[in-house]
């Protein structure tokens, strides 16, 4: 179709008949339900031109369907929420009427819209509204001085809470670090509880109020899976690490409430569709009745990202309680909200620890000879949810980032298979930093989904903590991607934002090239095992197409087809043909959420 015929039908008044019937027709393999590249335009054009009428119409443009590599289309038609029609230009024209917006590609590239194997929604909004934000801020003296100006602007709050520090401001020559001292806090706010997480959220810094209310002396003992940091008396020092971080937060007023959520997603849902981001794996915040806030922003037509709910199962919470949730979860599943997936965790971190590796840390962290963490379960509790949760159809997902974790975590994998027999579980892990040769293959084997961090995966400030805690070696060969590619293991892409940002074409970036994204530092040597990189198509399926499957969503979203939803990002450049170090330069022109164009760029 020539570009004035188009500008002819756009110019004329708006109508719409009949979207929501014919897109229901076209699921159930009616007016557009056939797939055939060749039989769609032909198919468009039996339909008389009223019955015909898309929403919006790209064309002209790079259409990567990711259907496979090959397959490439240069227009899309867009109907109510679904996509009509996928082809070339002579095939739109059927689908084009007085009520259809049109747009000219220009040659731009369309792909599925991009998806989070793992994200916790609203994330840093929630902090930047309500609490301490030390976001770019990188010295205790700097934390100090915007925690101090928040506690004299709010002197009514019964407790502060805020994020991110970074626990390389105290890292010592020696390499060790003590974290944080409460004595700091205490200077600021003596009589009331005090917890800043780090940028991991697994280590917090809290004052001796928090741990006074918490009973924790001296005298109180590691728990598993967590850290006191101790000073040389051996009292805490003002630093915990997991375990005992959920110590302390249990003390601490919840004061994250579904109307203060809400308010924080409507900013988190603009920032994810500038970055073209239409889906994701939400590991949520707030309480096990968040999903009515979820269910309040889809009704009102608000909700602009597709998700998949995900609580998780931690020591305040039963098994009885969660599973219950999940259940009613899946009882009011939309379109646009899913379940049927827990979150558990293994271990913590290696910057603070508590990753579960196979060999001991570094003496000269601090953490002891032999020195190797602790699970936050036993293997037997974990085991036993692991099977529980398979037992009644549920998609586990699991927090593990030392190769103990991973190992233990496979180990209750098998043994869920072994308990109840073969089924499609797509049970999930993520993180994976550290895996051995011998579980990358049952990883593949046992069909399990690795939901990896691609943002973590060059020489940045935490490689630099990771190598101080468990060597150059070890940390140099974390995240093995394309040996696990290679081996048949599913690959997610996810960023586990507010952990670290959740730029896709950043992330993207760093998969091929295993080096920086950042302009300013893009081209210095911070890459880190360049040779696991994964090709620039390789990585657009991990944020879109496989983000699907782990979802169960691939039949719904994760490609462009014919009666699939029509979640799309319009880019400005091609990202698998320019070099490699231009990807993250690319602009988002278009975010199409639910077939409503949400972003333009």
């Amino acid at each position: 179709m020539s570009t004035s015929h188009l500008d002819q039908l756009f110019s004329r008044r708006h109508f719409v008949i009949g979207s929501s019937a014919l897109a229901a027709a076209a699921l159930s393999g009616g007016l557009w339900g056939c797939t055939s590249r060749e039989s769609l335009g032909s198919t468009g054009a039996a339909i008389s031109p009223e019955q015909n009428v898309a929403d919006i119409v790209l064309y002209n443009g790079h259409v990567q369907t990711m259907v496979s590599e090959g397959d490439v289309a240069s227009a899309v038609a867009i109907m109510g929420n679904k996509i009509v029609y996928v082809g070339d230009g002579s095939g739109i024209d059927a689908f084009v009427g007085d009520s259809t917006r049109t747009i000219d590609l220009g040659g731009k590239f369309v792909s599925p819209g991009f998806m989070d194997g793992h994200i916790h929604a609203p994330g840093s909004w929630y902090t930047s509204l309500y609490e301490i934000d030390l976001t770019g801020l990188t010295t205790n003296e700097e934390y100090l001085e915007a925690i101090r100006a928040f506690v004299e602007a709010h002197p009514d709050e019964e407790a502060y809470t805020g994020t991110p520090f970074m626990l390389n401001a105290y890292q010592l020559p020696d390499g060790s670090n003590p974290g944080p001292l409460k004595e700091d806090l205490d200077a600021i706010c003596p009589d009331k509880p005090m917890l800043i997480s780090d940028v991991s959220y697994h280590s917090a810094w809290v004052n001796s109020k928090a741990l006074e209310l918490a009973g924790v002396t001296a005298d109180t003992p590691d728990p598993d899976g967590g850290l006191f940091y101790r000073n040389e008396k051996g009292e805490p020092s003002g630093c915990v690490s997991d375990a005992a971080k959920e110590m302390i937060a249990a003390i601490m007023p919840n004061t994250m409430t579904n109307d203060k959520l809400e308010e924080a997603m409507y900013q988190f849902m603009e920032e994810a569709n500038s970055y073209g981001v239409t889906g994701l794996t939400n590991i949520t915040e707030g309480g096990l009745d968040v999903i009515d806030m979820y269910h309040k922003l889809e009704d009102g037509g608000n909700l602009t990202l597709r998700m998949r709910v995900v609580p998780t199962m931690n020591a305040s919470r039963t098994y009885e309680e969660v599973l219950s949730a999940i259940k009613g979860y899946n009882a009011s599943a939309t379109d646009m909200i899913t379940s049927n997936t827990v979150k558990i965790f293994y271990d913590g971190v290696t910057e603070s620890g508590t990753a579960v590796m196979l060999q001991p840390y570094l003496e000269s962290a601090g953490l002891g000879a032999h020195w190797c963490g602790t699970p936050v379960w036993s293997q037997e509790d974990f085991t036993r949810l692991v099977r529980d949760f398979d037992a009644e159809g549920v998609q586990v997902h699991v927090h593990a980032i030392g190769d103990g974790a991973v190992h233990g975590t496979l180990d209750a994998y098998e043994e869920a298979r072994a308990a109840n027999g073969e089924r499609d579980a797509r049970h999930t892990m993520t993180h994976v930093c550290a895996i051995t040769d011998e579980d990358i293959q049952r990883m593949a084997d046992l069909e399990v989904v690795g939901a990896l961090q691609f943002l973590w995966m060059y020489g940045d400030a935490l490689c630099d903590l990771e190598r101080a805690y468990i060597g150059d070696e070890r940390a140099l060969a974390m995240y093995p991607v394309k040996e696990m590619h290679e081996a048949g293991v599913t690959i997610s892409g996810a960023s586990d934002a507010p952990v670290t940002p959740f730029v896709v074409l950043d992330e993207i970036e760093v998969g091929v090239t295993r080096n920086s994204p950042f302009p300013e530092e893009e081209n210095t040597d911070m890459t880190r095992w360049p040779e696991q990189g994964l090709t620039a198509y390789q990585m657009l399926e991990a944020y879109t197409k496989n983000v699907a499957y782990q979802n169960f969503m691939e039949d719904a979203v994760g490609t462009v087809e014919v009666g699939k939803f029509a979640d799309l990002v319009v880019l400005d450049a091609n990202i698998l043909e320019v070099d490699p170090k231009e990807i993250s330069s690319a602009k988002v022109v278009y975010t199409i959420s639910d077939g409503r164009i949400v972003y333009e760029g």
